[in-house]
């Protein structure tokens, strides 16, 4: 019984489902009304996350209409892995060089945008600058506690993004360029992002990822497990902020072992108005 139940939770690990979410903004220009967002995120690229899966992802993608396309972090599985060093391939060049092929295969036409997670930072500065390069070769804009006007009819809204917020995040400086009474997108990693955020800043919407929304979700148990403050409101979907909008995407890939019950991997299509 209890392989049964694991090779049904190995089979939901690759059910990708597209989450589709409308959201209104007053302070959204108008010339930006049908701005079409598709988010992926934690990739994971690794032994359990190979090509032919992440293919399918971009493929889907692909036939999505969408005009901005963004990685909330965690494109690469760290060291934290290593353990399983003895018995499977331990190469992070070799997983670096298939997530960047697999990913340039994007159509061209949508804005690229992506934002580091702790796993594409936590192996040290030359493999965060190597990701960093290869993201930007295949047209990837990697914001790194910084800030992206886009313009439409002499219209302007900005998208921010800040480095993941265990190593060198700096939310001040992300939004430093920034106007205060613009509509706002910021991009960080850990939903933990939140607990900085104040209501001044006015950011409308914040897009993140981080917690697999639970990976293997058990009641009480995996609650208590999650590397944030507060699983309970941040766990995976939509929360509604005094300011604006969280949205936690469930994430692409696995960590550790290729399980997920009850958090189905996921690709987010904001429509917003």
């Amino acid at each position: 019984m209890l392989l049964l139940l694991i090779c049904s939770w190995y089979d939901l690990r690759d059910n990708v489902k597209i989450e589709t979410i409308r959201l209104r903004f007053s302070s959204l220009p108008s010339s930006f009304h049908g701005l079409r967002i598709v988010q992926i995120s934690d990739l994971h690229a690794s032994f359990w996350v190979n090509r032919a899966y992440l293919n399918r992802v971009v493929d889907q993608i692909n036939a999505m209409a969408k005009d901005i396309v963004v990685i909330t972090g965690d494109i690469l599985t760290g060291s934290i892995n290593s353990f399983l060093k003895h018995w499977l391939p331990d190469d992070n060049d070799t997983y670096l060089s298939m997530v960047i092929d697999v990913l340039s295969r994007l159509h061209d036409g949508a804005v690229k945008l992506a934002v580091l997670g702790n796993h594409d930072q936590g192996d040290g500065s030359e493999n965060t600058r190597k990701l960093t390069y290869e993201l930007d070769r295949i047209g990837f804009k990697v914001l790194r506690n910084e800030s992206l006007t886009l313009t439409h009819d002499d219209e302007l809204i900005y998208i921010a993004g800040t480095d993941d917020l265990w190593f060198s995040y700096d939310l001040p400086k992300t939004l430093a360029n920034v106007p205060e009474n613009a509509f706002k997108i910021l991009l960080s990693h850990n939903p933990d992002i939140t607990t900085e955020i104040r209501k001044k800043m006015q950011i409308d919407l914040t897009l993140c990822g981080h917690t697999h929304g639970g990976q293997v979700r058990i009641p009480f148990l995996t609650d208590y497990l999650m590397p944030i403050s507060n699983p309970s409101r941040y766990m995976a979907g939509l929360v509604k902020e005094d300011y604006g909008y969280t949205y936690v995407n469930r994430g692409i890939g696995t960590l550790v072992f290729p399980l997920r019950l009850r958090a189905s991997p996921e690709i987010t299509s904001f429509h917003l108005t």
